[in-house]
């Protein structure tokens, strides 16, 4: 599913245009990216919880140089779904 037919799948479920839930959809991702870049856990109960960690510095070899690099710490986001959608996930029959 791409993100129009997203769209156009919630704006059925919540009987907006999909305009007004595209608009909808770019506020909460933003907010949920302005939150995060502050360092704080946002938990959506029935989704899960975000969260950003800093990895460290660490060495890597580059094949195509036939040398050693240190890769810099990077900051990432982290995902652990919530058990409620996991428990709904394994339920369904493949």
């Amino acid at each position: 599913m791409n993100q129009n037919e997203f769209i156009k799948n919630l704006a059925v479920r919540l009987n907006l245009t999909q305009a007004e839930t595209k608009k909808l959809l770019k506020s909460a991702i933003d907010t949920l990216t302005e939150v995060l870049d502050q360092d704080i856990t946002v938990t959506l109960p029935g989704l899960g919880t975000f969260n950003t960690a800093t990895t460290k510095r660490r060495k890597s070899f580059s094949p195509h140089h036939d040398q050693m690099l240190m890769l810099p710490p990077k900051r990432t986001l982290r995902y652990s779904p919530s058990s409620t959608i996991k428990n709904e996930l394994k339920s369904k029959h493949i």
